[in-house]
């Protein structure tokens, strides 16, 4: 039997992974930005907030985590966009999934309502 290259079995090892945050309140602190708290949707993740920017021009950046303060960051291209919407009108009914690639070039958001 003929072995794998090393590069491909690293990269069967680790496809990546998922944070997931669910959503409780939009933060009190900060009233005038789209941030909101809640808590780790599961035992691995370490994500407890959610900031959403407007992007108004351009091409949208791709969703990410900043991992020191546990945040996963979402850009839309208007406040009018369905999920944004859905977020702020009751931020406790979402969570919020980001799958990050093990090489991280690659990732994508999800805002899921609950109930």
């Amino acid at each position: 039997m003929r072995e794998k290259p090393a590069a491909r079995r690293a990269g069967q090892r680790s496809i990546g992974q998922v944070e997931a945050v669910k959503l409780r309140r939009r933060s009190r602190k900060h009233p005038g930005l789209l941030l909101f708290k809640g808590e780790p949707a599961s035992g691995l993740s370490i994500a407890k907030s959610v900031l959403v920017t407007i992007v108004e021009q351009g091409e949208l950046p791709q969703a990410w985590i900043d991992r020191e303060k546990g945040r996963i960051h979402l850009f839309f291209a208007s406040a009018d966009h369905p999920d944004v919407v859905a977020l702020t009108d009751d931020p406790s009914s979402c969570v919020c999934y980001l799958w990050s690639s093990a090489d991280g070039r690659q990732s994508h958001a999800w805002l899921l309502k609950t109930r």
